[in-house]
């Protein structure tokens, strides 16, 4: 009696051990097709990425290599005009250096009138805007152009900015005056003032900033999203052919 129930129980237990088998293979199927079809999508998103820089390397740059904002008005009645703290996070020496530059250029609305532009270190800029009445631009938008302003302080300047040696780049004069920066790491302030330090700063400034080898990221997008294009097609091919070819094997067993 207990040799059949044994039986009984192997015969019972068969079906659940070829099963499984079956199902780690139906597994296995989707999740080639889910990685295909994520790595499609990825490279959909990479070679999507290096059209548009193609397109922005074409038409959005000037002449020496920057792509530029237009030029707009930019104004306050108090001493000086500064921008929020641009972090600069951990980048590597190479970008820091050489790859990555902005560039500022103003001109003073009186030409008369000598106007200063500088970046430093924002501790550096507190610490001398500390009680001098500024406008800190706050928010920017490019299209349409929008600028929100903070008003802070209330005093004149002690000294004027040129006489200032934390700057890391700056320049001053009348007519149009422009400066150029290698991006570093940590927290940077932009400030523009009248030379003399008096008030109302009214300008027209055009913002601009230059990628270095700029294409070699373009053909490394390229490249990835080929790579991922090519994984994704044969994972996704490799899935559904697994799939077709399933119910003529199961016609054969039987």
């Amino acid at each position: 009696m207990s040799t059949l129930t044994k039986e009984q129980d192997a015969a019972g237990s068969a079906p659940a051990a070829t099963a499984t088998p079956t199902q780690q293979v139906g597994r296995r199927r989707v999740v080639r097709l889910v990685f295909g079809s994520l790595g499609l999508l990825v490279a959909l998103a990479l070679i999507g990425g290096a059209i548009a820089g193609i397109f922005g390397l074409e038409n959005n740059r000037d002449a020496t290599g920057y792509f530029v904002t237009h030029t707009h008005h930019y104004q306050t009645s108090s001493y000086a005009l500064s921008t929020e703290s641009l972090n600069v996070g951990s980048v590597t020496g190479t970008l820091e250096t050489s790859l990555l530059r902005l560039r500022i250029t103003a001109t003073s609305n009186d030409a008369a009138k000598p106007v200063f532009i500088g970046i430093a270190r924002t501790e550096d800029v507190a610490r001398y805007l500390a009680r001098v009445q500024h406008d800190e631009l706050r928010d920017i938008n490019f299209d349409p152009f929008k600028v929100d302003y903070r008003r802070i302080g209330t005093g004149a300047p002690r000294a004027l900015p040129s006489t200032q040696g934390f700057w890391q780049t700056r320049a001053s004069g009348t007519g149009t005056q422009t400066i150029s920066w290698p991006v570093k790491k940590g927290q940077w302030s932009a400030v523009v003032m009248n030379a003399d330090g008096s008030r109302n700063v009214s300008v027209n400034a055009q913002l601009a900033a230059r990628l270095t080898g700029a294409w070699w990221f373009v053909a490394a997008f390229i490249a990835l999203g080929t790579l991922s294009l090519a994984g994704g097609i044969a994972l996704v091919r490799s899935g559904a052919r697994k799939q077709a070819s399933q119910p003529t094997a199961a016609s054969e067993e039987v």
